[in-house]
């Protein structure tokens, strides 16, 4: 299931975040797994009831990357198609502080990575993201803040919100992904 540079959303429900002292402690974790995993992270939320989380990682077992962050850490994933659902995962994630009426905008909310979007200090990978809004840095940082101002059709809302383990891409990705075969989101 988990291949060289695979693209996953990792909701992460069985740890408690309720304050800013155990997602200071979460984000510690997070940085030494990216470390000792060689895992790239384009995108987190880290809210009170869960982590959302964007990896691509090398191969590595996500079960196992859970069992860092914490013994009780568990969740469900999504394997995606990068080319199809980056920029939209990336918008998924930023949104739910604000959709959850914990910031009043994405860049606001201190324990996610939208802030890194627009050029702050973080541990997140966001050119991963942001490269696919052009070369140039400053020209695909506002690219990306005009995507997050535009409506978020329920195509590319739903499959991140449901509560299961998926494979998104197109048939070709879910046949050579899934390890059931399902078609395509």
């Amino acid at each position: 299931m988990f291949y060289e540079n695979a693209h996953c959303l990792v909701t992460d429900t069985r740890t408690s975040l309720p304050d800013d002292a155990s997602r200071a402690a979460y984000l510690a974790l997070l940085e030494k797994a990216k470390l000792e995993f060689g895992l790239k992270l384009p995108a987190y939320a880290l809210l009170p009831g869960r982590a959302l989380l964007y990896f691509v990682t090398p191969g590595a077992d996500l079960r196992a990357v859970l069992r860092t962050l914490s013994p009780a850490a568990a969740g469900k994933y999504k394997l995606l198609q990068p080319e199809k659902y980056s920029v939209h995962l990336a918008r998924f994630i930023h949104l739910e502080p604000v959709k959850e009426g914990l910031a009043a905008k994405p860049e606001d909310y201190r324990w996610s990575s939208a802030a890194q979007y627009l050029g702050g200090a973080g541990p997140a990978d966001a050119d991963l993201v942001l490269g696919l809004f052009g070369p140039d840095a400053a020209q695909a940082r506002a690219k990306y803040l005009a995507f997050m101002a535009e409506p978020v059709p329920g195509k590319f809302w739903r499959p991140f919100d449901k509560n299961r383990d998926a494979v998104l891409g197109d048939r070709e990705f879910v046949a050579a992904h899934s390890p059931h075969g399902e078609p395509g989101a």
